[in-house]
């Protein structure tokens, strides 16, 4: 009887150490003796008083990846609710143009149908509400302006410190870092005036006017010089035009330095027009004129007088 009572007693012990190691292991355990120990234990038949666990490392080793796919999971979510939040509230409120990745001879057609030609380095900002509400963008650097016209909304561009305002003609804005602002008008009239608005020119075609930050009020005057828009059309021209400033626009067109070597006090002249001529080709004529040889280091190109 006794004896009959200590083996239903091991037999609800080995259930009972059944039970415990399903809550531990869980249904995921890898052991591969796993099955047939349950086997066992459900036909009655002995199996050891103890059962060998998983390996602890192992164990350590799945909660950590569960922990770390946990935890990725999370931060995907975050970044995505972020990204919405960032796109549907805090979008920015203007669209920024470069110049750098445009051809300076090529436009960028604007909502209203005007067009904007950008010089390399420089910037235009165009309102999100541009076409529908106003008309206002903001350049840093030069451009050239077709505008379409619209009495009821005017084209506003902002420039450093100074105000551009048209209803519809062409123009040049070049602005600098030292904050000085040249508007030179082709067609129509314009409005030019500081932020502030204690100074205001009005320019009409052959005009144009210079803001200058260290000077009082804006600077009106006829514009004499032709070569303005020469990083837009490719075309140069000089007319005795004194060698270091004739050097000086064909540094800033093809961005090299130009340097005359010679022992003559005299400076010479150039007369000549470049018309969309590669730099192998100015180099070729200019050395024809000036009765020179050029040599090239880095991005300096000098001249030397041939004896």
């Amino acid at each position: 009887m006794l004896k009959a009572m200590k083996k239903k007693q091991d037999h609800i012990d080995e259930i009972l150490l059944l039970e415990v190691l399903e809550k531990t292991i869980g249904q995921d355990s890898s052991q591969r003796n796993w099955d047939s120990v349950m086997n066992k234990i459900k036909a009655g038949t002995a199996v050891p008083g103890y059962i060998q666990l998983p390996d602890a490392k192992s164990a350590s080793i799945r909660l950590k990846l569960n922990t770390f796919l946990r935890v990725a999971a999370m931060l995907i979510i975050l970044l995505g609710i972020s990204f919405l939040l960032k796109t549907i509230v805090f979008g920015p409120e203007q669209l920024t143009i470069s110049g750098n990745d445009l051809n300076p001879k090529d436009p960028y057609q604007l909502a209203d149908g005007s067009l904007v030609y950008l010089n390399k380095n420089s910037t235009l900002a165009i309102s999100k509400r541009f076409g529908k509400k106003d008309r206002k963008v903001s350049l840093k650097g030069e451009a050239f302006f077709k505008i379409k016209r619209n009495e009821n909304i005017p084209f506003i561009i902002t420039t450093g410190k100074t105000t551009t305002q048209v209803f519809g003609t062409s123009f040049n804005i070049y602005s600098d870092s030292s904050e000085q602002v040249r508007v030179s008008v082709v067609t129509g009239i314009v409005e030019f005036f500081t932020t502030k608005g204690n100074d205001r020119v009005r320019l009409v075609a052959g005009e144009r006017g210079i803001y200058n930050p260290h000077m009082a009020g804006i600077i009106k005057e006829n514009s004499t010089d032709r070569n303005f828009l020469a990083w837009n059309t490719g075309i140069l021209y000089f007319n005795e035009t004194p060698l270091p400033e004739a050097f000086q626009l064909l540094q800033k067109q093809y961005s090299r330095v130009f340097v005359f070597e010679s022992k003559k006090e005299n400076v010479p002249t150039l007369t000549t027009t470049f018309e969309n001529l590669t730099l192998e080709a100015v180099l070729e004529e200019l050395n024809l004129l000036l009765n020179t040889k050029n040599e090239i280091k880095n991005d300096t190109i000098i001249f030397k007088p041939i004896s």
